[in-house]
């Protein structure tokens, strides 16, 4: 009977043991992907300064469900800013480098651009020129415009396992002064 006893507790122990060391490896597994990381890149060239926010959203859409737009508006944005560095006025094109392993047609995959958190545009990728989103024109000295960029899928799309890879692609061009 004793043994019998013994035999219990130590089922229970293990039992325990092992619902502590699952609830721990679950819990280690949750913190690992739900940090976010909030450093920021800085990329310099002769004649703009890019700064991109970590965490704050990556441009794919990988296991994304279609949805209207008033729901893919409040999806987490991809952060950055782009400023003049130079010492002339430039006009600066912010384009996406869309991966060659996209597999979704870009007319299903819809956009909104905000500059300062005013919202410039919002289509689909199919319609853009050059995969040009915006072009600051005139961007003075020292400017900075902060960009956010949202993505999501045309509710109207139904084909699934289709991919969006990209990147956000800036340059510069100075603009020829006029002295008179």
């Amino acid at each position: 009977m004793e043994e019998n006893n013994n035999n219990k507790k130590r089922i229970i122990f293990l039992v325990l043991t092992l619902i502590m060391c699952l609830g721990l490896t679950l819990g280690a597994i949750y913190f690992m992907y739900t940090k976010k990381d909030t450093r920021t890149n800085n990329i310099e060239s002769g004649l703009i300064s890019i700064d991109f926010i970590e965490g704050s959203g990556k441009i794919n859409l990988v296991n994304t469900l279609p949805v209207i737009d008033e729901v893919g508006l409040g999806n987490a944005p991809y952060e950055f800013t782009v400023t003049n560095t130079s010492s002339v006025p430039i006009n600066a094109k912010i384009q996406l480098d869309i991966a060659p392993s996209t597999t979704i047609p870009l007319g299903a995959v819809r956009y909104a651009f905000y500059v300062n958190d005013e919202l410039l545009t919002k289509s689909n990728l199919g319609s853009l020129v050059d995969n040009t989103l915006y072009t600051y024109p005139n961007m003075a000295v020292n400017e900075t415009a902060n960009c956010k960029l949202v993505f999501w899928v045309d509710y109207y799309y139904t084909e699934s396992a289709k991919t969006f890879l990209a990147k956000v692609k800036v340059t510069g061009e100075s603009i020829d002064i006029i002295v008179e």
